[in-house]
């Protein structure tokens, strides 16, 4: 009996952890970039809207849902100069996630590639 029991209840815990995995998100919202935009102007950089931001209504299959998404957009920022030193790049009219950072590495130099995506949307889960 006992050995049952140490069978059972450690594959029910499991079963208990993997339900908890499983996230759903009750919000997902467009954050336009916001937080990067901020700590790239409070470097003191200058955000300049070179082609503006496009959204659209995209329903997006694994979460079930029509999110209001940036789909084209280019912001650059420059030094006080006027050199580029970034910018951020929503896309050519795709509904997706995705936007893409660009950098001058002589200026930011703790990476080497100059570029990488990152997601646009926040995503929160009420309690």
């Amino acid at each position: 009996m006992r050995t049952f029991f140490n069978l059972i209840l450690p594959s029910f815990l499991l079963l208990l952890s993997c339900e908890k995995s499983n996230i759903h998100f009750d919000e997902i919202v467009s954050n336009d970039a916001f937080e990067l935009r901020s700590e790239i102007q409070q470097m003191g950089y200058i955000e300049t809207i070179a082609d503006s931001i496009h959204k659209r209504n995209c329903f997006f299959d694994k979460w079930n849902k029509t999110i209001l998404t940036p789909i084209s957009g280019l912001i650059e920022f420059h030094d006080a100069e006027g050199n580029w030193v970034a910018s951020i790049d929503f896309g050519s009219g795709e509904c997706d996630q995705w936007a893409t950072k660009s950098w001058n590495t002589n200026i930011f130099t703790e990476k080497d590639s100059g570029e990488t995506k990152f997601s646009v949307f926040s995503f929160h889960k009420k309690n």
